[in-house]
């Protein structure tokens, strides 16, 4: 097409292809290998395939490896169009052996395997170890564009199949297969464009753009498969919802679902939404506007418990069983000047209690709330003493850096008022056990533990418990 190549080499092919915005949006490499062939010519898509397989082996050609660290997914298509790509630029050994390669189970049913078998074979679980770490260490290695501080010894040297080419054996190979096929590849810049000769590009903002697509168009995707499930589940509360009273269990539990699911997609704007997905959440709201009830349902049938209750504060009521929850997110009595604080009133009883037992719990969780409110002044700088000193036992196991030293004073020491500025919010309960007293308890949520709460135990006379 023109005097000379537009790509230099199969790396500049490769770079060209990563920006211009094809085949994007595969659930697996076996379907983006597949984009390719679509978007592409068949000599650009057998280019950027050998060059990602050479990019997983640049240690050295290790098909097991390959196999266990990098294929996923649409298993034999990513594998049947790396077998096209090789066959094409020529590295017919590597070709050959990949052809000939028994098929290798995945780690994750040979885990099941030894997990169900009446007599586990030590070696086997050991091999099993050893795999699960060398692939961890590739991939991470290959991500990282460098091998991470200690996983060196869990990388095994590679195993080149024989008969097969080298690294640079095909690298050559796949690089007089572009100077081949420069018109082919010159027909895919003009029909895509390339972005890098754009004024102004910037690789690294596109890459970020790029990312950004990609996750746009897998969160699509997503919804195109999580559809039926979305109706399949609102029309279940709609059957619920014309039979059974607000306070059912299991019109509450259906509930929450959709709410749920609600929640996750009404956050995002409607240019990320499917079309299904944006006519599903205006069917739910339709439905919520139809039948308020079923989004307020009653903790009692009486108004005396109800006025009670209604006195803490606005609340929320769920039926996990037959007795309610209550949740209150700002509960009136319990102000706290360094967190937000919710609470929540739960009762244990028989299946089907009788409501006058569930009314008397409820009594009894407001009782306990009154006397709660009553020693507050003197309970809070007790509370927050105790998990200011939780934090500061606790700190030092999970921050280390940059972020231990921004929660210290001049002074290097843990500050008080930084370690509480890390608690996001806190909830009180409020238990009643069948017809025991009511128990309290709390926890705080805090930035630098994801997984647990700060759990704050109280005695049976209701004072804290300090194991530290």
């Amino acid at each position: 097409m023109g005097a000379g190549p537009i790509f230099k080499d199969a790396a500049d092919y490769h770079d060209w292809w990563f920006f211009s915005g094809t085949a994007l949006g595969g659930a697996s490499a076996g379907e983006t290998y597949k984009k390719l062939h679509e978007q592409l010519s068949e000599a650009g898509a057998n280019t950027v395939i050998a060059a990602r397989f050479l990019d997983e082996n640049k240690r050295g050609i290790d098909l097991a490896l390959w196999r266990r660290a990098f294929v996923f997914g649409h298993v034999g298509l990513q594998v049947s169009l790396t077998l096209r790509a090789l066959e094409a630029i020529g590295a017919v050994g590597v070709a050959q052996a990949l052809r000939t390669a028994p098929p290798q189970r995945s780690v994750f049913s040979r885990a099941q395997e030894i997990a169900q078998a009446a007599d586990r074979d030590p070696d086997a679980v050991a091999n099993l170890i050893k795999e699960l770490r060398e692939n961890i260490a590739v991939s991470a290695a290959h991500l990282l564009g460098g091998v991470p501080q200690g996983l060196h010894p869990s990388i095994p040297p590679p195993n080149p199949p024989e008969g097969a080419e080298s690294v640079e054996e095909v690298r050559r190979l796949l690089d007089a297969y572009v100077a081949a096929h420069r018109d082919d590849l010159a027909r895919d810049v003009a029909r895509h464009g390339d972005p890098r000769k754009r004024p102004g590009f910037d690789p690294d903002r596109a890459t970020d753009d790029r990312s950004n697509q990609v996750q746009r168009l897998n969160y699509l995707s997503y919804q195109r498969n999580a559809i039926d499930g979305l109706r399949e589940n609102l029309g279940k509360l709609r059957g619920l919802a014309a039979r059974e009273r607000p306070e059912s269990p299991r019109l509450n539990k259906a509930l929450r679902k959709v709410l749920d699911d609600y929640d996750q997609f009404a956050r995002h704007p409607p240019e990320d939404l499917t079309p299904e997905v944006e006519a599903w959440l205006r069917d739910f709201e339709r439905f919520r506007a139809d039948h308020p009830e079923v989004l307020a349902p009653r903790a009692s049938q009486s108004d005396r418990v109800l006025a009670r209750l209604a006195a803490i504060g606005d609340h929320e009521v769920e039926y996990d069983d037959d007795a309610p929850t209550v949740f209150w997110r700002q509960p009136a009595g319990l102000p706290c000047d360094w967190t937000r604080l919710g609470l929540l009133f739960r009762i244990v009883l028989d299946p089907r209690p009788d409501p006058a037992r569930v009314d008397s719990a409820l009594d009894a969780l407001c009782d306990a709330y009154d006397r709660l409110v009553a020693r507050w002044p003197t309970l809070l700088p007790e509370l927050t003493r105790f998990v200011v000193d939780l934090s500061r036992d606790m700190i030092p196991d999970r921050l280390d850096g940059d972020d231990l030293s921004a929660l210290q004073g001049d002074d290097g020491a843990l500050d008080d008022a930084k370690v509480l500025a890390t608690v996001t919010h806190g909830t009180i309960f409020l238990t009643r056990y069948h017809d025991a007293p009511a128990s309290i308890e709390a926890n705080f949520r805090v930035t630098w533990e994801d997984e647990h709460p700060l759990e704050v135990p109280f005695d049976e006379d209701g004072e804290l418990c300090r194991w530290f």
